[in-house]
């Protein structure tokens, strides 16, 4: 892991570089995990890393041992600097913020919203009658030019 200090965000980040998984002390294989980063006083947590395109945080091989490699870690989590009573610290998750419901909560507000914007525009541009008919009097004659 490596620590940088980043100018736009004004503070340290946390880089896993690689990552090298040995199977019975002879196969090793290494992955470039360079997609793992976390502000440095928080840990890093993803609930799949692995090396297909659909898990979050993907691990890239980086050497022909690990082509042949399919890696799935499930609840991961990491830390490498900062680190308290030996507990991880708040957790920087992989997930992003705006998921596929919330986008689709989002659009569908949006909509409803400026359907009813519309109906209150259509409702206030109402007019009442300028004349009325009197009872006592003739009927009212309501020309269907105006």
């Amino acid at each position: 892991m490596t620590k940088k200090f980043y100018t736009v965000s004004a503070r340290y980040w946390s880089t896993l570089d690689s990552v090298e998984i040995v199977q019975d002390g002879e196969k090793s294989a290494k992955f470039n995990a360079s997609v793992i980063t976390a502000p440095a006083e928080y840990s890093f947590h993803c609930q799949l890393v692995g090396t297909d395109d659909l898990y979050p945080a993907k691990l890239i091989p980086n050497d022909d041992e690990a082509e042949k490699w399919d890696v799935l870690i499930s609840s991961f989590q990491i830390q490498g600097f900062n680190i308290e009573n030996n507990q991880f610290s708040y957790a920087s998750d992989c997930t992003s913020f705006f998921t596929p419901g919330i986008w689709m909560g989002l659009v569908t507000s949006i909509i409803l919203l400026w359907i009813l914007t519309y109906g209150i525009h259509m409702i206030m541009q109402l007019t009442t009658n300028s004349r009325f008919d009197d009872p006592k009097g003739p009927a009212l004659s309501v020309p269907q030019t105006e």
